[in-house]
Formats: C-alpha cells, sequence, structure tokens
C-alpha cells in the first residue's frame, strides 16, 4: 500500500515538474510566414507606332541585355527622313542664291543712293548759283531799261543786259527742272531699297523653313532608332502580347521580360517583431516542395500596410503589419515569380511555451 502512495506521488511530481518546465522554457518553434515569390519584370514597349515587322523572341526565350527584341517597319519614317533630306538641300541651295543676289542688290542700291544724292546736292547748288545770278541779272536789266528810256546808254547794252537776264531765266528754270529729275532718281533708288528689304524677308522666312525641316529630318532619324527594340534586362520572355505582323501603339506592350536570377519572396511581419528583423539578417525560406533555401533581407517596410488583428471592441489597439523582402538565390532558375514560399523567422528570445492540456 507503501509502495503504490508513492509510486503515484513520483508520477504527480514529473507531471508538474513538466507542466511548469513547458511553461517556463522559452520556444524552439520557428513562426512561419507565407509570401510570394516576386522578380523585376521590364515591359517592352515602342515608343513610335508602326507595324511590327520581325517579332523575334517568343515566351520562354532567354534574352540579354541590350539584345534585339522586335523590329517595327521603318520604311515610312524613312520616306519622312529622305523627303526632309531632299527638302534641306533645295533650301540650302535657294539660300545660297539668295544671300548672293541680295549682297549684289545691296551694293547697287546703295552706290545708286549714293550717287543720287550727290547729284541731287550738286543740282541744288548749281540751282542757288543760278538764282544768284538771276537776281543780279534782272536788277542790271531794269537798272539799263531806264538809262535806255533816258537816253544814257545805247539799245545795244539795253539788248545785252535783257538777253542775259532771259538767259539765267531760261537757266533757272532748267536746273529746277534738273532738281525734280534728281528727286525722283532718289526716290526710285530708295524704293530699289525697300526691294532688298524683302529679299531680306525671304532669306529669314527661308532660314526658318530650313530650321524646319532639320528638325521634321531629325525627329524621323530618332524615331528610326526607335524602331528597334531592345531588352533592357536580363532575364527570360515571360509574357509575348503582340504578334509579328500587327500595329502597335506607343507604350502598348510587345512583350514582357522577367528577371528570373534576382528574385525575392515578400512577406508581411506583424509589428510585434518586425524590429527583430535587420537588414541582412539569413532567414530560411521553405518552399512548396518542402525544400529550404537560405535567403537574405534586403528590404523592411518603413509603414504598415494592414491590421492583422483589428480590435473590434476599441479596448486594445490594433496589431498591424509591415512588409520584408528576402533575396532569394537562383543559380539553376527553380524558382518562378508567383510561387507560394513560406519565411521561417526564429522565434523571439525570452518568449515562454504556452502548453494547452
Amino acid at each position: 500500500m507503501k509502495v503504490s502512495r508513492f509510486f503515484f506521488f513520483l508520477i504527480g511530481l514529473f507531471c508538474a515538474a513538466l507542466v511548469i518546465y513547458l511553461i517556463t522554457t522559452p520556444s524552439t518553434k520557428e513562426i512561419q510566414l507565407t509570401g510570394i515569390i516576386t522578380g523585376t519584370d521590364a515591359i517592352v514597349s515602342p515608343l513610335v507606332q508602326g507595324r511590327l515587322q520581325k517579332l523575334l523572341v517568343d515566351e520562354g526565350s532567354q534574352v540579354k541585355a541590350g539584345q534585339l527584341i522586335a523590329q517595327i517597319d521603318p520604311t515610312e519614317l524613312r520616306t519622312v527622313r529622305d523627303s526632309a533630306t531632299q527638302n534641306i538641300r533645295t533650301l540650302e541651295a535657294r539660300l545660297v542664291q539668295a544671300n548672293t543676289t541680295l549682297a549684289m542688290n545691296d551694293r547697287q542700291t546703295t552706290a545708286a543712293i549714293q550717287q543720287a544724292e550727290a547729284s541731287l546736292t550738286a543740282t541744288r547748288a548749281q540751282l542757288e548759283q543760278a538764282k544768284a545770278t538771276l537776281s543780279l541779272n534782272e536788277v542790271t536789266y531794269k537798272r539799263n531799261q531806264g538809262l535806255f528810256e533816258g537816253g544814257a546808254i545805247s539799245a545795244q547794252d539795253r539788248d545785252t543786259a535783257e538777253s542775259n537776264y532771259r538767259g539765267s531765266l531760261a537757266n533757272v528754270k532748267a536746273l529746277e527742272d534738273q532738281v525734280k529729275a534728281a528727286e525722283a532718281q532718289l526716290e526710285a533708288a530708295r524704293a530699289n531699297r525697300q526691294q532688298v528689304e524683302v529679299q531680306q524677308a525671304d532669306i529669314a522666312a527661308t532660314r526658318a523653313q530650313l530650321a524646319q525641316a532639320s528638325a521634321q529630318r531629325d525627329q524621323a532619324a530618332t524615331q528610326l532608332g526607335y524602331t528597334n527594340l531592345y531588352s533592357p534586362i536580363d532575364g527570360i520572355v515571360s509574357v509575348r502580347v503582340a504578334r509579328q505582323g500587327e500595329v502597335v501603339q506607343p507604350g502598348g506592350p510587345v512583350v514582357t521580360v522577367l528577371d528570373v536570377d534576382h528574385l525575392w519572396v515578400q512577406a508581411d511581419v506583424e509589428e510585434t517583431y518586425v524590429d527583430q528583423i535587420a537588414f541582412g539578417q539569413k532567414l530560411q525560406v521553405r518552399l512548396p516542395s518542402g525544400n529550404t533555401i537560405e535567403g537574405t533581407v534586403f528590404f523592411k517596410g518603413v509603414e504598415s500596410d494592414f491590421a492583422t488583428q483589428r480590435d473590434v471592441s476599441r479596448t486594445k489597439r490594433d496589431i498591424k503589419a509591415f512588409t520584408i523582402k528576402v533575396a532569394l538565390p537562383n543559380p539553376d532558375r527553380r524558382l518562378f515569380a508567383g510561387m507560394t514560399a513560406y519565411v521561417m523567422l526564429p522565434p523571439p528570445p525570452g518568449e515562454p511555451r504556452r502548453f494547452h492540456f
């Protein structure tokens, strides 16, 4: 009887010790986060509209950065470029001829104006001198007329004075006509100057046309460079949207290239644990197949995304989650974007084991 009681006493003591151990001993069970494997993808799209003349890859094709993916038919753009180039040559030849003609006309017009101004100045001077002579001869004629009437001079002297007066009068009239002709000649020369200004305006317009044609040629040449589509990254063509022969629009996707050599798993960590995760920390990641690989933390969100536990009673605070990203090695390309992966976090230090009966 005593032996039986002692045996039950030992069993009770063992159970009590086991309960205390399970409650106070830190848990060694890891925390499992469910995440999605993802990676960098690049959508290859054209910058110009055109017909897809060549599509050199298909879904699953491995490509390198800078590799030619597709070609858009360049015929129309080449026509625009060549037409603009020919127009440039025509305008340049016209500009050379116009500048030559302008320079010649400018010299001739300037010389004509200077000559007309000099002629007008000289004729006006002659007119003034003739008017002075006329005034003197008029006074002499009138005086001699009076002397003749008084019998002081002969008729010959009076006639000579009259002849000189009338000759001076005719000379003044002729010089006045010459002044008018010189003024008309000067106006004509100045009118030719306006023609020079018109030629200068035409040259300015031709230069503007030349600049526009050059811009059209340069734009067409630039767009011709856009007819070749290149892969921006190393990777595998994951999606082919367009087909050879289709007309593609600027910004419209042709293919999507996925960088499968630099993948990561993205998961959400509760705020109660996120401060224990550091950049560069090594974490175990379990795949759906059961295989485990080691990844490296390279991103930790600075803002919470959502609440994993919301307090509907409003007596406690919500528990929020933060995003982490764990880089995964993929040398043999066994991993693919979209796969589920489980990030295994070590248990928080000092967390007691909860034992439930």
